[in-house]
């Protein structure tokens, strides 16, 4: 696949953040012990926020492991900040001087063993098409293998629905540019020339730093060519958080990043004020109130979106299961949005 990769093979870091990781973090170090991608020019530095679990543990057997067996080196540093952008920065500081790319990766997802060399090929191939270097790649999130309950898979299948967002869960099968590359395969040279992670972000710091990168002239591509699953959350409550969480710190980056702005992350609100204005003027139309046609047209949006998934996935219970996951993730990311523009301090259930 590599000729030329296998022989002279550019040194590429893969960096793990953790905290509380001791259900995933063995497979996804497997994962990338046995990578196809020379161990001689892959480094894995993982980076922990203070876990009271296994997690340290774990990771010490397996560098342990990954030496006596010539292995990828596996070092593992502490992260007295806990959180993702901090980590990722304290790793840039560990990096072999020849260093090329570095793979952002968390201890709750895998790859498949020829990952790392495809990620190189296309990225090498791409820059070569169109004439000039990219300051990363992303690759397709697809489906988790682990098993799941009923609210798992509803979770899993809301994720990457269009009304769910998709972001870095979006099914895409063309190889093209992108704002939201999902765990980017990074040139370091691009991300030393913006100044590494902004670490006011503990969450959406992936789409800060894509935004001055872009920004920097170092654009971002996305491939369909390997892909990466991770586990995600199964229980409504976390479900709740996550959204929240993400809609405290996407206002928190649009304060500073206006050019982010999508209308479509303030729908909620603006249908809220719709409903409200209906609900003043009183007016109804064929025997219905008028403001009861958008909740219906909502409705019936998220159902229609159930009923595709649930054709998709062949599970029935997705055709009421996705639109409720739907319904909370448009309310708690709302709900956060608002948080974030009142509120400075961080959500005090963020974790890495």
């Amino acid at each position: 696949m590599l000729p030329t990769i296998m022989e002279s093979a550019p040194r590429v870091a893969t960096i793990i953040p953790t905290w509380q990781e001791e259900e995933h973090i063995e497979r996804c170090l497997r994962s990338f012990m046995m990578q196809s991608y020379p161990a001689t020019a892959h480094q894995i530095l993982v980076i922990d926020g203070g876990s009271t679990d296994a997690t340290v543990e774990i990771v010490e057997k397996l560098a342990k492991e990954s030496q006596e067996l010539n292995g990828p080196e596996i070092t593992l540093l502490e992260n007295p900040a806990r959180f993702v952008p901090h980590a990722r920065n304290l790793a840039l500081e560990y990096l072999h001087p020849d260093t090329e790319y570095i793979l952002e990766m968390i201890g709750h997802a895998w790859v498949p063993a020829d990952h790392l060399e495809i990620r190189i090929e296309r990225m090498q191939k791409i820059e070569s098409e169109i004439g000039r270097k990219i300051g990363g790649l992303g690759s397709i999130v697809i489906e988790s293998d682990l098993p799941l309950q009923k609210v798992g898979k509803w979770i899993e299948a809301t994720l990457s629905c269009p009304l769910g967002g998709s972001g870095q869960f979006a099914r895409f099968k063309k190889e093209g540019p992108t704002k939201t590359p999902p765990f980017t395969l990074y040139r370091l040279e691009a991300i030393e020339s913006v100044g590494g992670w902004n670490e006011e972000y503990t969450t959406t710091q992936d789409s800060e730093i894509n935004l001055r990168l872009i920004a920097n002239d170092w654009p971002l591509w996305r491939t369909p060519h390997t892909s990466v699953r991770m586990a995600k959350r199964t229980t409504i409550g976390k479900w709740w958080n996550m959204g929240h969480r993400y809609g405290f710190w996407r206002m928190k980056h649009l304060l500073d990043a206006k050019s982010r702005f999508r209308i479509g992350e303030f729908l909620p609100w603006i249908g809220l004020a719709l409903v409200i204005g209906l609900a003043i003027d009183g007016q109804s139309t064929l025997g219905v109130p008028n403001m009861l046609w958008p909740i219906v047209a909502y409705a019936l949006a998220l159902f229609a979106v159930g009923a595709s998934e649930a054709k998709r996935f062949s599970e029935l219970s997705m055709l009421l299961g996705v639109p409720l996951m739907l319904f909370l993730l448009h309310i708690s990311f709302s709900i956060g949005l608002i948080a974030g523009l009142v509120r400075f301090r961080t959500p005090a259930n963020d974790r890495v």
